[in-house]
């Protein structure tokens, strides 16, 4: 599929590992990869309306202009009537962009039978292991593991692609919360340390998906199931703080809301923060560019 690249951006933060390109972009030229969560979505479009700006830019390759993350902003401002979004462009190929998974925690379980009992009703199988090779999730018929705190389950069904194995993952995360169960997406490292702890009753382990297979689900339209990546970039700018008021003027070129938003961003100042900075209640593992008014 032929992809509408950007002439020109508004903004470039030169990081040593990757320049951060920063632009306005019609959000019919993006493709997303990965379906969105109807609650996230509503409660964004939510927050959106209320700020009457766009905080922080969506990330995008662009090379195919494919989201990589961001999804829900995009179709947020999509559903809002909205036509336009502030975006990072970035080289999705450099090795310094990493592609890691959101684990399932599973709490509100008496048993780990309790929880098995639930998944079992999807029409997966589940064979216990003493050891196994976390690099085999996703390679069929292992669509995922299941441990809890000293047992670990292989979860199996065939599967044609990852496509259909994160389907698969998405049915058992439904049948979970029907069956009362809380499910909370964390990164590998907190699910892990938060069951070696005790602190949730089981995780879900995910496979991982390549960036090649993450550009052509985007470019065919056949995505992933929610919260299927979790993209790890350098380095992020935000805080650009885009106007819905910029965004929606339709009778406006690109050219010139681009141009406003280079003045715009000239004027504030660039502060950097290390990994693991909190900002706005949110702990970050890039380091972050912050446009301060």
């Amino acid at each position: 599929m032929k992809t509408c690249l950007p002439e020109w951006v508004a903004y470039i933060v030169e990081d040593e590992r990757l320049n951060l390109d920063i632009a306005i972009l019609d959000t019919s030229s993006l493709h997303i990869h990965e379906a969105i969560i109807p609650e996230l979505l509503k409660q964004l479009m939510l927050s959106i309306k209320a700020d009457r700006c766009v905080k922080d830019p969506v990330i995008v390759d662009k090379e195919s202009l494919v989201v990589l993350d961001g999804v829900h902003r995009v179709v947020a401002l999509q559903r809002i009537g909205i036509g336009r979004i502030p975006a990072c462009l970035v080289n999705y190929k450099s090795p310094h962009i990493q592609v890691c998974r959101w684990y399932r925690t599973i709490t509100g379980a008496a048993t780990p039978e309790q929880v098995l009992a639930s998944v079992k009703e999807v029409g997966v199988a589940m064979k216990k292991v003493e050891e196994f090779d976390e690099n085999r999730i996703g390679v069929s018929p292992t669509v995922a593991t299941m441990r809890f705190g000293n047992q670990t389950f292989l979860v199996n069904s065939a599967f044609k692609n990852l496509r259909e194995g994160y389907n698969i993952i998405g049915r058992i995360e439904e049948r979970l919360k029907d069956s009362g169960f809380i499910v909370r997406y964390e990164t590998e490292e907190d699910a892990l340390r938060n069951l070696r702890e005790g602190l949730v009753d089981a995780a879900l382990c995910t496979p991982k998906i390549s960036k090649e297979e993450i550009i052509d689900a985007a470019l065919s339209g056949r995505v992933f199931a929610w919260k299927a990546t979790r993209h790890i970039i350098p380095a992020r700018p935000m805080g650009v703080n885009v106007s819905l008021n910029l965004l929606s003027n339709q009778k406006r070129s690109l050219a010139e809301v681009n141009d406003e938003l280079k003045t715009m961003l000239e004027k504030r100042h660039l502060k950097r923060l290390p990994p693991g900075s909190l900002l706005n209640g949110r702990r970050y593992e890039e380091e972050l560019y912050v446009f301060e008014e």
